[in-house]
């Protein structure tokens, strides 16, 4: 509830399920749809810890910031293409992946450490990724350098017994002091070529002679960057601001982090919660029917007339009458309740109903005319249905525009600040003094 209150996105957990329920029995139901929208279709999409909070205290102890380094390996997992282009990433920031010291009873899994040896987390629960495909990538990185041990050029070298008849270096051509005999010279046989090996060989030689593209990396300045203690802290002290700044630009509407509406799952949802209701509309509607066909059989004799049997029969007719608009209203307002027109559940049916209620009955039923031909019939029912998904979406995506707009303004002075902030850093320290730094600014809360 608060996340709602403060405007900020919310964040799927395990327990969102519990959580509508709860909110459902509290009476707040347009929350309570907000947070069903999180819930995953399938158990194996839930939200997992990437680590426990005993491992974060243990880092902090050491100096490290988990939560980040946690992020900086998620995204390195996000751009890579492998486990190879991963390692080499991970090499770049200082960071080291190997088996974990717990073979036998999990076999395959893998830890990432930091230059020091500290545990960052483990490779699944950092990357969200399943033990299954994990292990799956383990063996495709095996059997790609085992090919590629066996498609080694070097191990295709022919070894050649020098003899005296291809001898270039004369030192087989000593005479013998012993009558050689009189033999023809043998030739030299070559084992036949394999063309995977050849077509190896070439592609070898087409790298060597294609010229590499080395990227450009700027220079290293000639001299250190020697900093006093008064003018590190300035540094600093700017650089908490630009974060400060950032963080208002990074603020988005809080619907435009919801999951997008399904039009399908969405009309299942509501023809299924309206399936009673039309039931007990069909019912009321039947019953009074029955009892104005009967009233008007008995009007239509004359000795029904004189005994008063017609009368005592309008009398059930018009009683029923009462009863079938009553529960008209409760349908009407569930249908409203259900697709979000209106914040409370239906008011109960009355079990007691009197001719003064037949004006308010009566104005209600004129005022929702369209939803009361919805619910009487199934095929006006479907295009009106359809018709308040996209007005639901057409809402969603107004706010969202109305929400950009109302802070395009404030987004904008925190963009100058930040450009502003970072061409302090580069300014000279003589005039640096004369700049003063912008305090930071509070988050953004929900538009009013």
């Amino acid at each position: 509830m608060e996340e709602l209150r403060l405007g900020h996105a919310l964040v799927p957990g395990r327990h969102d399920r519990t959580i509508a329920k709860a909110l459902r029995r509290e009476g707040h139901h347009q929350a309570a749809e907000q947070v069903t929208a999180l819930i995953p279709v399938s158990d194996s999409a839930k939200p997992r810890a990437a680590y426990t909070s005993q491992a974060r205290r243990i880092t902090e102890r050491q100096g490290l910031d988990l939560p980040t380094m946690k992020q900086q390996v998620s995204a390195l997992w996000s751009q890579s293409d492998g486990l190879k282009s991963f390692r080499a990433a991970l090499a770049e920031h200082g960071l080291t992946m190997r088996e974990g010291d717990r073979k036998e009873t999990r076999p395959g899994a893998h830890i990432i450490e930091d230059s020091d040896g500290t545990l960052i987390g483990s490779f699944t629960r950092l990357t969200k990724l399943r033990m299954a495909e994990f292990r799956k990538l383990l063996a495709e990185e095996q059997s790609a350098e085992d090919e590629k041990s066996k498609l080694d050029i070097r191990s295709t070298r022919v070894p050649v017994r020098i003899t005296s008849e291809n001898d270039q270096t004369g030192i087989f051509c000593v005479p013998d002091a012993s009558p050689a005999p009189n033999r023809s010279p043998k030739r030299i046989r070559l084992p036949r070529r394999n063309k995977a090996i050849d077509a190896l060989r070439r592609r070898q030689m087409e790298d060597v002679d294609r010229p590499a593209v080395v990227p450009h990396i700027p220079p290293k300045p000639l001299y250190p960057l020697i900093l006093s203690a008064e003018e590190a802290r300035h540094r600093h002290r700017i650089r908490l601001a630009i974060q400060a700044q950032q963080a208002i630009l990074d603020q988005r509407a809080p619907e435009a982090g919801w999951a997008p509406l399904k039009r399908e799952e969405m009309l299942t949802k509501w023809r299924k919660a309206l399936t009673p209701y039309h039931k007990q509309l069909r019912s009321s509607f039947a019953r009074y029917h029955r009892a104005k066909k009967e009233w008007k059989q008995a009007d239509e004799s004359r000795w029904q007339r004189m005994t008063g049997r017609a009368g005592k029969l309008e009398k059930v007719c018009q009683q029923l009458l009462l009863k079938f608009l009553e529960v008209l209203r409760f349908v009407v307002q569930a249908l409203l309740h259900i697709v979000g027109l209106r914040s409370t559940p239906p008011e109960p049916v009355r079990s007691i109903l009197t001719e003064q209620d037949r004006p308010a009955l009566e104005e209600f039923r004129k005022q929702y005319d369209a939803e009361f031909s919805a619910m009487a019939d199934p095929e006006k029912l479907e295009p009106w249905l359809q018709h308040r998904f996209d007005r639901l979406v057409q809402a969603r995506t107004d706010r969202i525009r109305q929400w950009d707009k109302a802070h395009q303004a404030e987004k904008e002075r925190a963009r100058q600040e930040i450009a502003r902030l970072r061409s302090k850093l580069s300014i000279p320290e003589g005039l640096r003094n004369t700049i003063d730094i912008a305090k930071p600014k509070p988050a953004m809360g929900p538009s009013p």
